[in-house]
């Protein structure tokens, strides 16, 4: 993608001030002019000229063009605002300004590299569509997930990839409620949902994933269903730093609700996970069944072949046609 930026140069690099081009994803360069992205200004992807507008008069904002300069412009627009999709910052990121996707409605996923990286004040307020993030780099090293999670009281799926490995983490939505106490002329503050709790786990800047284990109880009475059992496949599937008491306690919650269980493999496309399952039980008569036919509703054959497979090693008994 052809990105027409504007930038006002910082200590050690570039500070972003908005980009213009096409499409709805936005993949941001590790430098601009040869100096390196650091800052995503303040109401960078807000709205057109808005971060423009808050730098000081007199200020010399530059522009650069990233990709071929020579290719047309076609339908560039300003990227940002409820037009934008997803994003992803390259690792020289150290701070994203306030507001800074501030009413970015459509924004669904964020990705960020390695390193921690502050996050200002509302810099994801109003991203309501907001349910995916992604970091380049392994969930025990510094990272800015708490300033991030800090803003999105949502559910929040978290994805950590470094090389071949790769785990997600499940955080919870929570709220927040004022009651006033009318007769003592005072408000009351309340917090509702598990989401605040994991929000907490963290070593400073570093995922404590014995802390996270650790509120999957309090998730059992706080969280709503689907999201405790994500919450315990998802651990299952990618056990990173798991203890053994904790993985004992996410199988047999997938075992007491082993239909639900099997069917998140198949709606992920997932047959390995499948294959998981039934290595650990979980595939009774009753669940391999409901898994088979969504696999059939959806077309997933590769699932559908998993499953045949694991009632052939006896994992699941009964044959039965299932038509694609």
């Amino acid at each position: 993608m052809n990105l027409k930026m504007e930038y006002l140069p910082v200590s050690d690099g570039a500070a972003l001030l908005s980009c213009r081009g096409c499409g709805s994803w936005v993949s941001l360069p590790d430098a601009v002019d040869g100096l390196p992205l650091r800052e995503i200004g303040p109401y960078a992807f807000s709205a057109p000229g808005a971060a423009a507008e808050r730098v000081p008069p007199g200020t010399e904002i530059r522009s650069a063009v990233s990709g071929d300069p020579a290719a047309p412009d076609g339908r560039a627009r300003f990227l940002g605002g409820p037009s934008l999709r997803r994003i992803t910052l390259p690792a020289g990121i150290r701070s994203v300004g306030e507001y800074a996707f501030y009413n970015c409605t459509g924004l669904s996923r964020v990705e960020f590299g390695a390193g921690p990286a502050r996050i200002g004040n509302g810099a994801f307020m109003n991203c309501g569509a907001l349910t995916g993030a992604a970091f380049r780099m392994r969930p025990d090293e510094p990272t800015c997930l708490p300033g991030l999670l800090a803003e999105v009281p949502r559910e929040l799926r978290v994805t950590f990839r470094a090389g071949a490995e790769e785990s997600v983490w499940i955080f919870p939505e929570y709220y927040e409620e004022s009651v006033e106490n009318a007769p003592a002329h005072i408000f009351e503050h309340f917090i509702h949902g598990a989401g605040y709790r994991y929000r907490q786990c963290f070593e400073g800047d570093r995922l404590d994933p014995l802390s996270y284990d650790g509120q999957f109880r309090m998730a059992q009475v706080e969280a709503e269903p689907p999201t405790v059992l994500r919450i315990a496949w998802e651990r299952l599937r990618r056990p990173f730093r798991l203890s053994g008491a904790f993985a004992r306690q996410y199988l047999a919650y997938l075992k007491e609700n082993a239909v639900a269980a099997a069917r998140l493999p198949v709606l992920d496309d997932d047959p390995e996970g499948l294959t998981l399952l039934a290595d650990r039980g979980v595939l009774t008569e009753e669940s391999a069944e409901a898994a088979m036919k969504l696999a059939a509703q959806k077309g997933r054959t590769e699932c559908l072949g998993a499953l045949l497979d694991a009632r052939r090693r006896g994992s699941s008994p009964k044959e039965k046609t299932y038509d694609l």
